[in-house]
């Protein structure tokens, strides 16, 4: 018999950080620490997603509101549930949250092929490279996105 899988997209709770914090952990090898996902769930409330399934937490998705654009600060999703589409729905719901008319800008790992190509197929173009951007020395790809205002077309 076939059970069906309920995948639900919500705002980040207080209460969620332990479990984002552990799929952090389980993705990352310089993982945020948990207080510093605390501090962005604080300041971005409507741009902290967490994806669930079954009303488990299996995916997050951070964007920050800087000064002259939006940035993508994390998007993961539990090893055990990859390759499945659900960064790439993270990511859509994302972009429909964060201001129009803003650029959206991320690092990758160069060595991170999976995301890359998430990025490249949602419309994110290479701008750069930083140099020893993680703390173990790998360079990180700089990609970036000018979302626009989707508007009505009447027919």
């Amino acid at each position: 018999m076939q059970t069906v899988q309920e995948v639900k997209i919500r705002p980040v709770k207080p209460d969620d950080i332990e479990q984002i914090s552990l799929l952090e952990q389980a993705s990352f090898n310089d993982p945020y620490p948990s207080y510093f996902l605390s501090e962005l769930a604080r300041h971005n409330p409507d741009t902290f997603l967490v994806l669930t399934l079954n009303n488990e937490i299996v995916g997050y998705g951070i964007v920050d509101h800087w000064e002259d654009h939006d940035h993508l600060i994390s998007i993961a999703v539990r090893p055990d549930s990859r390759r499945k589409g659900f960064g790439d729905t993270l990511l859509v719901e994302l972009e429909k949250r964060v201001s129009k008319e803003r650029l959206l800008r991320l690092e990758v790992r160069q060595s991170n092929l999976a995301a890359i190509q998430l990025y490249s197929k949602r419309g994110f173009t290479k701008t750069g490279m930083v140099e020893g951007y993680y703390a173990d020395g790998e360079d990180a790809i700089v990609m970036e996105k000018r979302l626009v205002k989707e508007t009505l077309v009447e027919s």
